[in-house]
Order: C-alpha cells, then sequence, then structure tokens
C-alpha cells in the first residue's frame, strides 16, 4: 500500500474530479458557516447565530468567492460541468442545516433551502459554463 509520499500526490488528487468536488462542497460550507458567525460576532445582544444571507457579505464576499470556485474548478475539469455547481450547493446546503439546527430552528425551513439550493445550482451553472468555455479556448490557443 503506497501512501501520499510528496506533494505531487496531493495535486493530482486535488485535481481529481473526486478531490475538486469536496474543495467545491468545502468552499460552500465554510462560506455559509463563516458568514453566519461573523454576522452573529457584532450583534448587540452578544454572540448569536445568524443566517449568512442576513449579512451584507454574503452578497459582497461569499457569492463571488462560490462563483470563482465553480469557474475555477470548470477550467481545470471542462467536461461535465453540471457536477461542480451540484458539489458547491451540497456544501453549501449542509453549512444551512448544521446552522439552523445550531440556531435551534430545526428542520422547519427544509423546503425554503431546497428552494434555494435549485435557484443557486441554477446560478452557479453560468460561471461553471464560463470556465469551461474560457478552458477549451485556452487549450485551443496551445495547440
Amino acid at each position: 500500500m503506497r501512501g501520499v509520499s510528496n506533494s505531487g500526490d496531493i495535486g493530482r488528487l486535488a485535481a481529481s474530479p473526486a478531490g475538486i468536488g469536496i474543495l467545491l462542497a468545502a468552499t460552500g460550507l465554510l462560506v455559509w458557516t463563516g458568514l453566519s458567525i461573523w454576522g452573529g460576532v457584532g450583534s448587540p445582544e452578544g454572540f448569536r447565530l445568524r443566517e449568512a444571507w442576513d449579512t451584507n457579505a454574503y452578497f459582497a464576499i461569499g457569492i463571488p468567492i462560490m462563483a470563482l470556485a465553480v469557474a475555477a474548478a470548470s477550467f481545470v475539469r471542462p467536461r461535465r460541468i453540471w457536477r461542480w455547481p451540484l458539489w458547491l450547493v451540497a456544501g453549501h446546503q449542509l453549512g444551512v442545516l448544521l446552522i439552523g439546527l445550531g440556531m435551534q430552528s430545526g428542520l422547519s425551513l427544509i423546503l425554503l433551502t431546497l428552494i434555494l439550493a435549485i435557484l443557486l445550482a441554477a446560478f452557479f451553472a453560468i460561471p461553471a459554463l464560463l470556465g469551461s468555455m474560457a478552458a477549451r479556448r485556452f487549450m485551443q490557443r496551445a495547440y
């Protein structure tokens, strides 16, 4: 059995479809969780978890970070790009569920979060398509 012995093996793992998917899911999870915590820090009644979309930073920082991550994944792996927005949204929705449970809201907003997931996946399909088109254009010029 061979272990990961150098950075080349780690780079190949990170550039594999499964590795990219896990990195995208982690990005979605970290954006939601980080902004939920950040939004709760400045609360006048003390620290309280908030939904990330209640902060201005979600639309100014979080959405662009996630869009860039999907575009970069599509640039690295320009085939079957439909999977990159799904991976990202899966991690994002995991954050929504975990933070929602931490706020004691339970599963009461599950339908709303499923609608959000569909809308986000459709929205992030655009940067995925642009990243794939840029990769194909770049490859045409390379030859």
